[in-house]
């Protein structure tokens, strides 16, 4: 899932997080994914949403973090979240969910479902989330932060997937060389779009 800013490349220098950069990144991410249709299908409220969103980013950074590649902004303000191709499955990963979403549990799981029914089984860098704080978005920071990792994927021959999760967000990812793959659809709910990106 993700929220993109700007198909502008920012000038701001990007870097990879550390485990101190994760409180604030969850929070980041949690403002970012706040007002999102999916985020809001899942959950209604907007106090259940500012109560979970950051437990529930806090889950995903952490497993992320040697797993993957997380990519931030000296200010914290923005991040992108990736999953490399040869990361071990998480046993923990689902309990920690579980947990962290307390009775919003079950519609978690059914877009967890839904989006691993539609999952690519080549060797891909995943792009689970990428967020910028609302405050600062529109400054290309979503795009710096996911150049890196589109780079190297572009030197090592290999492809990218995400789920965009509203199609003004499909249309920007377009720019960055993702292609429409197909269409999640959640139960009287938005839909996803998983989108795959050949490398360059």
């Amino acid at each position: 899932m993700s929220t993109i800013d700007h198909p502008a490349v920012a000038t701001q220098a990007t870097r990879r997080a550390t485990r101190r950069d994760l409180p604030a990144l969850s929070e980041t991410l949690a403002a970012a994914f706040h007002d999102d249709p999916v985020f809001r299908w899942w959950i209604a409220g907007d106090a259940a949403r500012r109560e979970i969103l950051p437990a529930f980013f806090g889950v995903i950074l952490d497993a992320h973090l040697t797993a993957g590649e997380i990519r931030t902004t000296h200010d914290l303000a923005t991040a992108a979240v990736w999953a490399a191709p040869d990361a071990p499955e998480d046993e923990a990963l689902p309990g920690a969910i579980a947990e962290a979403a307390g009775e919003h549990a079950g519609r978690a799981f059914e877009i967890l479902e839904r989006m691993e029914a539609q999952h690519p089984e080549e060797p891909h860098w995943y792009l689970p989330f990428v967020g910028t704080r609302p405050d600062r978005q529109s400054r290309g920071l979503g795009s710096a932060v996911m150049r890196p990792v589109l780079d190297a994927c572009d030197l090592a021959g290999l492809p990218a997937y995400l789920e965009a999760t509203s199609e003004r967000g499909a249309r920007l990812y377009a720019r960055h060389g993702f292609e429409i793959a197909g269409e999640i659809e959640l139960p009287d709910g938005p839909s996803l779009w998983p989108m795959w990106r050949e490398p360059r």
